[in-house]
């Protein structure tokens, strides 16, 4: 009897295992433009955690080849690959200094255009 208990009990669970392992979907790292343009302002209020930035500078985004050329100028500024020292941490809770928050507003720049051209489609 005890067995039969195991088993429906252990049959149960892989079962739910199954299902979840059938229907779930992978996590996945997609950011859109306008959260990617939300942590780059979020630089300066100090609302960008240094988690978020850490993932956004560190994982390549291969859904939007844009996006991708933005993370890499954000990259080539942290390592200072751009022709210009490495970005300093900021002081006061801030995760770059005055001068690399400076060079951020051109990318800003260039994001904010990128999302004003975007083209806007709707999937039905």
């Amino acid at each position: 009897m005890e067995f039969f208990i195991v088993f429906i009990v252990s049959a149960f669970f892989l079962l739910l295992i199954g299902v979840a392992l059938a229907f779930g979907k992978t996590p996945s790292y997609r950011p859109d433009r306008s959260y990617v343009l939300g942590l780059i302002k979020g630089i300066e209020n100090q609302t960008t955690t240094p988690q978020a930035w850490d993932m956004l500078i560190g994982y390549p985004i291969s859904h939007d080849p844009e996006l991708e050329e933005i993370r890499r100028q954000l990259v080539a500024m942290h390592e200072g690959t751009d022709g210009y020292k490495p970005s300093r941490e900021g002081i006061n809770g801030y995760i770059y200094d005055r001068e690399s928050r400076e060079r951020l507003q051109q990318v800003i720049i260039k994001l904010e255009k990128l999302i004003e051209n975007t083209p806007v489609t709707r999937e039905f």
